[in-house]
């Protein structure tokens, strides 16, 4: 017998007609030794086995032995039978799949609260385990709709509540430098960005590595804040002083703003980046959007600031308005990318990501290997470029391609958009044009799928048609595209009329563990210009900067090369990858080249990775051209056994780069804390920058300290050397304002859908799926991570809550739209609890398996073995009837009485002694 049959408390609801007697499991003999009581108790409920009692059990759903939901469900008595039945609502019959059409209405709609299970199919049979709270459905496939895997109904998905959001990340970076030798003489100058530069002749030097003074280039260029070469102003000269200090101060703060209403979803991202050294604060609006689902049409209307698709042309910043067809609203059977981000500090650095100029991301990072993987996705095109600002004052940047890849779907499966509006570009100067741009495409067959596109600004400035197919082979999968462009410049009397051509392709070899990825490979004529292209040639040609009066002497891509090779050699023999790309230009621009190879393994407990990397460059900033090569080791060790908590790992790394010099690293990074909730880590690192020119090495040393708190994640570190002092402090979290008042959360992501759990009096249980959140004194928690269009569970952890607060459930389910805020009611039982030993005026144990009233005649249990009693709610004291029959003599009532608590003392469960009289 299942204690749930024991300390269950349900209460029986009218019998339905249409439920069924069940098919009773075998019969059951008990033995009165082994309940503890002599008395004679009617426990023939209990002799077919698990037995089913009228009542609602909160239970996982499974049919034909797939899990669907985990949900109420009420078990109505049947006459006949000892056990009870399940009733189903019709939502429960769409949420199962039972194709609803086919039945009779009469039965089957949505005002009858309990659908029978024979109301679905006279072959279709439920199956109740009470001890696994599992219900068994067994429907024939004719009943059943014809779905994909992964399904979910439109009927069940959820546009939550209003509720206004906000998501901040917050980072602080100081930096303090000094150096006491020797100054180059002459003055100084000022960047555009107000940096300092010193100035001797004709030669311009910036403070480089080691707090080194080194040539900046062909003394025209400097490297700014922002990560860009701009040109130096000559200002006023001053005597140069004997050493140098440069102190500064850069704090950033990346807010997402969101008010979800009436199906709506408001979305704002704005960034702040405020320099000690200029005292200025930017602000900057990267997006302002408002999105509403198209349910009949699978879809999604956004107006405002946004980008287009990126899938079959380039991504184009736009304000407008946008209709495009939602991969996430099918199911996962028939689904088809941010990239993620990875890098090497050589100290504790500022990372910055930027898209198209625009600053997507911030953070600081520890010195060696960084991955930053959870970055917003804005389209499927335009590269990510990546800024490492390191504390010695040294930067270096690389870029992550980010390109479309090859357009394969399934057939049947059509992916399309239209977009009208207004190109966004900070950068121009003249008029920004208006444009549109649709896109389609559609799985003809399990092979091919065609493609196409058209993109036309409002005047006749710019045309371009695209047509292309993707097709699946036993060579990998094929995508080849032709575009052809048209532009005619106003104001220079010129047009141009190309073509560019692309191809992609995929291929995964499962057996030798292979993945092939060619990206893109795009090859375009001298007269080819994109969208983006001609819009800012116009704008050049217009405001004749750059002295630029003729569109044959602008930059123009002839070919782009992207390459992505990963080999899984299985088991021990660990991965091998291959990241590469190439880019050439019209017009005697340099060429463009970046690859890197890795290898990655592991020993034992011991993980190990090799990588090489070349990079050629070339500009008036580089004095020319020259290839940078980079090699790198890194080594982690884990101290402690494979069974340690929060063992510490032990790490190595040495790199060497032919700009940089050498850097060798040893680390040691840990958690602590009951949950894992504090992080930590320090590092020694000797940096020798003999190969910079500047002849130097220096010794630094780092540590940072992290707390994953249950309403934000804090985060702090410093690092130290002879030349130069450096900290920061960053804190990331977010604050929702909803029905039930405001609630902050670790993270949160507004593109995501959240649910607002309200467990009251629940304080301290943590939510299973959402790292350290735990719900607060006031019974509210966020929940993170779920899926849209997806059933999701919500779970509740209840270890860390009073011992005087029961939850009834621990575990919900949603689907919730994209971007809705779910509210999730856990329903609790508060009170003081008690464990009552009960006995009979004459000694002997109540009998087993008697019922347990309130006062209010409400049943609350059931006698256990031994005549134990437990009772939830009962503040002080309170009378219990116990009832094991009908006359008077088989009824007695249990007095008790506790002591009253002392102020400040944990609660537990309590336990005394009582006669039932």
């Amino acid at each position: 017998m299942s204690p749930a049959a024991v300390f269950a408390a349900p209460v029986a609801p009218a019998a339905s007609p249409a439920l069924e007697p069940a098919i009773d499991p075998g019969a059951i003999e008990f033995n009165s030794a082994f309940t503890g009581s002599s008395q004679s108790v009617d426990v023939s409920r209990f002799e077919k086995g698990n037995p089913v009692l009228p009542g609602s059990y909160n239970v996982d759903v499974y049919v034909n032995d797939g899990r669907v939901a985990r949900k109420d469900v009420t078990f109505r008595a049947v006459d006949g039978s000892q056990i009870a039945q399940p009733c189903f609502d019709y939502p429960t019959l769409v949420q199962m799949g039972v194709d609803v059409s086919a039945l009779d209405t009469q039965v089957v709609n949505v005002q009858n609260p309990c659908i029978g299970i024979k109301d679905i199919s006279a072959d279709a049979t439920a199956l109740m385990n009470v001890g696994d709270l599992r219900l068994d459905v067994s429907i024939p496939q004719e009943s059943l709709k014809r779905q994909a895997r992964g399904y979910v109904s439109p009927e069940l998905w959820d546009q939550g509540e209003t509720a206004f959001l906000l998501g901040y990340n917050f980072n602080a970076y100081s930096l303090d430098q000094s150096y006491s030798g020797p100054s180059v003489t002459g003055g100084t100058a000022v960047g555009t960005d107000g940096s300092q530069v010193r100035v001797q002749g004709t030669q311009y030097y910036v403070p480089g590595p080691g707090g080194n003074y080194v040539p900046s280039s062909t003394g025209t260029y400097m490297l700014t804040s922002a990560g860009q070469y701009v040109p130096v102003e000559r200002g006023t000269y001053a005597p140069a002083q004997s050493g140098y200090s440069n102190n500064d101060i850069n704090a950033y703060l990346g807010l997402n703003l969101g008010l979800n209403v009436a199906g709506w979803r408001l979305r704002s991202q704005e960034t702040a980046q405020w320099d000690q050294r200029t005292g200025q604060t930017h602000w900057t609006n990267l997006n302002t959007t408002a999105t509403h689902d198209i349910t009949q049409w699978k879809a999604q209307l956004t107006i405002g600031d946004s980008y287009t698709q990126g899938v079959v042309f380039d991504t184009t910043a736009f304000r407008g308005v946008t209709l495009y067809s939602d991969d996430r609203m099918l199911p996962d059977s028939q689904q088809g990318y941010a990239p993620t981000v990875r890098g090497t500090a050589n100290t504790q650095a500022r990372v910055e990501v930027r898209q198209n100029g625009n600053l997507l991301y911030q953070t600081t990072v520890a010195p060696g290997p960084f991955v930053i993987n959870d970055l917003y996705a804005t389209g499927y095109g335009g590269d990510l470029a990546v800024n490492v600002f390191e504390a010695d004052g040294s930067v270096h940047s690389f870029v992550v391609p980010y390109s479309a890849v090859p357009m394969l779907l399934r057939p049947g499966v059509d992916r399309w958009a239209i977009t009208d509006g207004q190109v966004l570009n900070d950068s121009l100067h003249s008029d920004k044009p208006y444009f549109v741009e649709g896109t389609y495409q559609r799985g003809i067959n399990n092979w091919l799928t065609l493609y196409a596109g058209v993109q036309s600004t409002y005047r006749d400035l710019y045309h371009a048609y695209l047509g292309g197919a993707a097709v699946n082979t036993s060579l990998g999968a094929f995508a080849l595209d032709i575009t052809n462009s048209h532009t005619t410049f106003k104001g220079a009397d010129q047009s141009l009329s190309g073509y560019s051509y692309r191809v992609s392709w995929s291929k995964a070899i499962a057996t030798s563990g292979t993945t092939f990825a060619l990206a893109s490979y795009r090859y375009s004529n001298g007269n080819y210009l994109s969208l983006s292209d001609a819009v800012v040639t116009q704008d050049m040609l217009s405001s004749e900067r750059a002295g630029i009066l003729d569109a044959s002497g602008i930059m123009r891509q002839k070919q782009r090369l992207n390459v992505t090779v990963n080999q899984d050699f299985g088991g021990k023999y660990g991965q091998l990858f291959f990241n590469g790309s190439y880019n050439s230009y019209w017009n005697g621009m340099q060429n463009a080249t970046t690859y890197q190879l890795g290898y990655n393994n592991t020993w034992k407990r011991v993980s190990f990775g090799v990588t090489a990397s070349r990079t050629y460059t070339a500009g008036p900033m580089f004095n020319g051209s020259r290839y940078d090569n980079q090699f790198g080791l890194n080594i982690t060790v884990p101290l402690g056994g494979p069974s340690a908590r929060n063992a510490p790992q032990l790490s190595f790394s040495g790199t060497h780069d032919d700009v940089m010099g050498n850097n060798d690293r040893v680390g040691v990074t840990g958690t602590f804390g009951k949950n894992s909730e504090f992080n930590y880590g320090g590092n020694a690192t000797y940096s020798d920058y003999g190969n910079s020119g500047s002849g130097s090495s220096q010794t630094t040393a780092s540590g940072s300290l992290g707390w994953q708190a249950p309403y934000a994640n804090l985060n702090g570190s410093y690092s130290y050397s002879s030349n130069y002092q450096q900290a920061s402090v960053s804190a990331a979290g977010g604050v929702m304002v909803h029905g039930g008042g405001i609630t902050l959360s670790p993270s949160l992501d507004l593109n995501s859908p959240i649910a607002i759990i309200h467990a009251p009096d629940a304080k301290g249980a943590r939510v299973s799926s959402s790292g350290q959140t735990t719900v607060d004194g006031r019974g509210y928690a966020v929940a993170t991570n779920l899926m849209p269009y997806r059933m999701n569970d919500v779970t509740l952890d209840p270890a860390g809550t009073s011992s005087d607060v029961e939850l009834q459930t621990t575990r919900l389910q949603t689907a919730p739209r994209a971007g809705a805020v779910i509210p999730l009611t856990f329903n609790t039982v508060s009170g003081r609890a008690v464990m009552i030993s009960a006995k009979q005026p004459n000694g002997e144990p109540l009998p087993f398996g008697a019922d347990v009233l309130d006062e209010k005649g409400n049943t609350v249990g059931m006698v256990g073995q031994g005549g134990q009693l437990f009772v939830r709610g009962a503040e002080d004291g309170g009378t219990l009837l116990v009832r094991w029959g009908d006359d008077e003599a088989k009824q007695c009532k249990v007095s008790y009485q506790l002591p009253a608590r002392a102020k400040g003392s944990s609660a537990q469960v309590e336990s005394t002694d009582a006669v039932c009289r």
